[in-house]
């Protein structure tokens, strides 16, 4: 390292840290849909964004025509939004006329 650091002022660049807990989310936004995660480590519960589809959905597809993502599946009622493509924008919940989309 003396090589590549050679100075004091240089070797700074080296200072240890640790980190003890925290949490944070990654996002792959060249994909589409996009990919996300959520992590935590140490005492931090992870976090829980976004939206949720509940058991009042009609099936009526308003919150599938407006997802920019394709993320709603419409499988089964009430349909199910894959948190992993989801970009939270919030669009589901806006058009709903049930008000079965609600924030997680």
């Amino acid at each position: 390292m003396n090589e590549i650091y050679p100075t004091e002022q240089s070797r700074q660049a080296l200072t240890v840290f640790r980190l003890c807990e925290g949490s944070g989310e990654w996002f792959d936004l060249s994909k589409k849909p996009i990919e996300r995660a959520s992590f935590s480590f140490g005492n931090v519960e992870e976090k829980r964004d976004g939206y949720r589809i509940t058991d009042s959905c009609i099936g009526c597809g308003s919150c599938v025509e407006v997802c920019p993502q394709n993320c709603i599946t419409t499988d089964e009622i009430p349909y199910e939004i894959k948190q992993e493509h989801c970009l939270h924008c919030g669009n589901c919940c806006s058009v709903c006329p049930a008000g079965a989309v609600i924030m997680r």
